[in-house]
């Protein structure tokens, strides 16, 4: 491949930072916390700004969306500002939210797309199961394939263009937070460290955001290990000539029972004319016993072996590009992705669906309200903990989709247990019928839609009943009933909203400006994230 070699190292690099980082062994401390923003470091009064971002890919989105606002944004990374590591795939309807909170318009998103395919499909192998085989095809499930650099090409220049500051070539060192809030209104809240070719230098900010992924050692810091419990080992590369439906794609597929102790799993997006991004991965958790047989290389060689019983290889197809990485999730309740004047945001608060891992299209989905209430607590010093969590774009719904990545797990003994309780649950969504399919694979599903999900299932196929109770044990149980119950006050607090309508709700948050704009910020944040999944 083009550059093969270069990333082949970077492939070895990440495997082995992947086994350190599961290890458990001692890292450098990301914080240090003073008692006042007086007792921070010392910084030049050109190096400070309203906000700071780390991490030079999706931070540059959100980069866009806060400095459209007015406010004076910083972004730094270790290498260029821009660079696409890997393709992504993404639903028409949340890359219109891109436009509809005005950081793209229409013709800027126009010129990313690579293309759109038709209908997906998720299918899994069903021979050994016992249960018929239940394909599914979806519309509306990441079928609109983006070039990713183009997306980063643009977000650099309407960043630039909206007066951001860009630092490349600089690593992050350490983070100074002051545990109190300025004394004065839009005072420095935090001053952080960078490592450039001149050696060390502090920048200070009223409010970090951390997008440097999902091994970002602040989101580590923050959360005393990977901010994350759950991950999905996965390669795959870009070809050209493979032969296939170009109006397809594959969202979820399997063409063989487990192996290998895991239970393979094939993506296929449509790109550009003739190309095609394929991925194999696997469902896992994290711990170092883990990490040690979860080898990005040996991955690569089962999907180079493997990818004719996927699909057929014609004379003629070229892989052009490799794509990688460990993609995180959490199996349980959500991490700590905030402290007083931080914020973590796409794979560092790894707050997207533990089932479909579409990391990007949980990002976009809530860029535009998380920018615009980001900007609300500039303008009020809303910037401690309690506030910026107000704000992380965590769903109520999923605080019960880690059930689903348990079951993409092998159960040992069991080589057919993943395959067999897809094609079960397949078999359910397709009773139920395509508009809550569709909701389901988007991550917008209400408590109602959830439910009759599950007592479906229950219904056509009584037992997985017991077998749910034999995978999570008492302990699961208890904590999916209580992210049950989670879900159902969240959408008992909506119901308020509709009882009221959105004037009368708004009315309140007018109110709530004047008397407490903490309390607005809430009820702000609680509107559009509901907004979100309508």
């Amino acid at each position: 491949m083009p550059g093969g070699d270069r990333a082949l190292r970077a492939v070895t690099a990440l495997e082995k930072k992947w086994i350190a980082l599961n290890s458990g062994a001692e890292r450098p401390e990301p914080f240090a916390y003073v008692a006042t923003p007086a007792s921070l470091p010392p910084y030049s009064p050109d190096n400070s700004f309203d906000v700071i971002i780390a991490g030079g890919s999706l931070g540059l989105i959100a980069g866009v969306a806060l400095a459209k606002r007015g406010l004076r944004v910083m972004l730094f990374d270790r290498d260029r500002v821009g660079a696409a590591h890997r393709e992504w795939n993404i639903s028409e309807r949340e890359l219109s939210s891109l436009q509809r909170w005005g950081i793209f318009t229409n013709d800027d998103l126009a010129s990313t797309i690579a293309t759109r395919y038709k209908r997906g499909l998720i299918a899994f192998h069903a021979e050994g199961t016992g249960v018929p085989y239940c394909p599914l095809t979806t519309n509306g499930v990441l079928d609109v394939a983006l070039d990713a650099q183009s997306v980063l090409d643009l977000a650099r220049e309407r960043f630039l263009q909206a007066g951001g500051t860009i630092l490349e070539g600089h690593s992050f060192k350490k983070l100074h937070l002051s545990r109190s809030t300025p004394s004065s209104h839009k005072g420095v809240r935090s001053v952080i460290e960078l490592d450039g070719h001149g050696g060390t230098t502090t920048y200070a900010a009223r409010l970090v955001i951390d997008t440097m992924g999902s091994v970002s050692p602040i989101a580590m810091g923050l959360n005393d290990g990977l901010p994350f419990d759950g991950v999905c080992p996965t390669a795959g590369t870009i070809l050209e000539g493979l032969e296939g439906d170009k109006e397809a794609g594959d969202v979820l597929v399997s063409v063989a029972s487990m192996q290998d102790e895991r239970q393979l799993i094939w993506e296929g997006f449509p790109g550009r004319a003739g190309e095609t991004t394929v991925y194999l991965f696997y469902y896992d958790r994290t711990g170092i016993k883990q990490a040690q047989k979860q080898s990005l290389l040996a991955l690569f060689e089962q999907y180079f072996t493997l990818l004719p019983t996927y699909r057929p290889l014609q004379p003629g197809v070229r892989h052009l590009k490799p794509v990688f990485g460990y993609i995180p999730a959490r199996h349980g309740r959500t991490g700590r992705t905030a402290a007083g004047g931080l914020i973590c945001l796409g794979d560092s608060a790894a707050g997207q669906s533990p089932l479909t891992f579409c990391g990007f299209g949980s990002f976009v989905r809530h860029i535009g309200r998380v920018s615009h209430l980001l900007n609300y607590a500039l303008n009020h010093d809303l910037l401690d903990e309690k506030h910026l969590l107000t704000i992380s774009p965590h769903q109520a719904n999923l605080r019960v989709a880690w059930v689903f990545s348990r079951f993409m797990q092998p159960q040992l003994g069991d080589a057919f247990s993943v395959n067999r309780l897809m094609n079960i649950f397949a078999g359910a969504l397709d009773e139920i019928g395509p508009d809550t399919t569709t909701r389901f694979l988007q991550d917008r599903y209400t408590f109602g839609e959830y439910m009759r999900i599950m007592l479906t299932t229950a219904r056509l196929h009584p037992g997985v009943v017991p077998f749910t109770a034999h995978v999570l044990g008492v302990r699961g149980l208890i904590a999916w009933a209580g992210d049950i119950a989670y879900f159902a006050g969240d959408t008992a607090l909506h119901r308020v909203l509709q009882v009221l309508g959105p004037l009368r709700w708004r009315r309140l948050e007018r109110v709530a400006r004047r008397v407490s704009p903490a309390l607005a910020l809430h009820l702000i944040s609680l509107r559009t994230a509901w907004q979100a999944l309508n």
